[in-house]
């Protein structure tokens, strides 16, 4: 049970980071700001968020490869979609269009990075010994 609960706040982590990957570079896409840097800050926060999945996984899940279906079934089933529209409910209707775009080309890049994140972390952590 204690693995379970694990593998879940994980799941609410990932969507936690994926609000703010969101609200981010919906702040910074706008004329004026950062608007030719955009690509390079989606690439930069990616890299960003595969280390802090690759920490978080080789430190609290381990070397179990079971948790790869427990995090990311419920992540995209759950709690990605329930945090994503709380957020669209919250913005205005300009602002969430905006959302709405970046969520749809940067959800890959994000997919990528929790990929390469989890599988890295299980890679190589070390095995947990019981006594």
């Amino acid at each position: 049970m204690k693995f379970f609960v694990k593998t879940q706040v994980f799941s609410i982590i990932m969507a936690l980071f994926w609000i703010i990957y969101l609200s981010v570079l919906a702040f910074l896409d706008q004329p004026g700001r950062a608007l030719q840097y955009i690509n390079s800050f989606v690439n930069g926060f990616a890299i960003l968020f595969a280390v802090i999945y690759f920490l978080l996984t080789k430190y609290f899940i381990g070397r179990n490869w079971l948790a790869v279906p427990l995090i990311l079934i419920p992540y995209f089933l759950l709690y990605k979609t329930v945090f994503e529209q709380v957020l669209l409910s919250l913005a205005n209707e300009s602002y969430s269009m905006t959302l709405n775009f970046l969520s749809l080309s940067t959800g890959s890049t994000h997919l990528l990075a929790i990929i390469f994140g989890l599988g890295l972390g299980i890679m190589f952590s070390r095995p947990q010994f019981k006594s």
